[in-house]
């Protein structure tokens, strides 16, 4: 258990790290990557590229997202868990567990169904239920990324607030 106490402050960082790489990457697809990929017909000219191939490519950066959130979902949980068990605070651990919950449906719920509608051709995303599903990924997402934010805020919040007195 003394051991744990000498190399808490590098998984601390190591914690704050992942967090922070992770809600730049759920940024950039979602914020960035996702815009661009789903106009990328009326920007750029003469490229013929559908809607549903746009998706197809977008699909494919989300699947590459999702080892990093599945990674960061094993972590988070290790991570509060055991901040739990050494301080009691309540907070941070309630958002971890948040985040692990909305970052497995995306990445064990909504993706896989996204990829199984996809494979069906267009006819497969042409539908109603699709449009749903789809639009509960999005909001689970944005659930998400805010989670993270709120979980990176608290915790950096505990360190700055510790350091006051030093």
């Amino acid at each position: 258990m003394q051991n744990l106490f000498k190399i808490q402050p590098y998984c601390f960082v190591l914690y704050l790290l992942l967090i922070g790489i992770s809600l730049g990457a759920v940024l950039a697809s979602g914020a960035f990557s996702a815009p661009t990929i789903f106009r990328a017909a009326s920007l750029v000219p003469n490229l013929n590229i559908s809607l549903f191939q746009s998706g197809i490519l977008m699909t494919s950066i989300f699947v590459k997202l999702n080892l990093l959130l599945n990674f960061l979902a094993f972590f988070i949980l290790i991570y509060e868990i055991l901040a739990l068990r050494v301080s009691g605070a309540k907070v941070a651990p309630t958002l971890g567990f948040i985040s692990v919950i909305l970052i497995f449906l995306f990445t064990m719920y909504y993706t896989p169904y996204i990829l199984e509608a996809q494979k069906l051709g267009e006819d497969g995303i042409a539908n109603a239920t699709f449009d749903a599903m789809h639009t509960q990924s999005v909001l689970v997402f944005k659930a998400l990324m805010i989670s993270l934010c709120l979980l990176f805020i608290v915790r950096l919040l505990k360190v700055s607030s510790g350091c006051k007195g030093r």
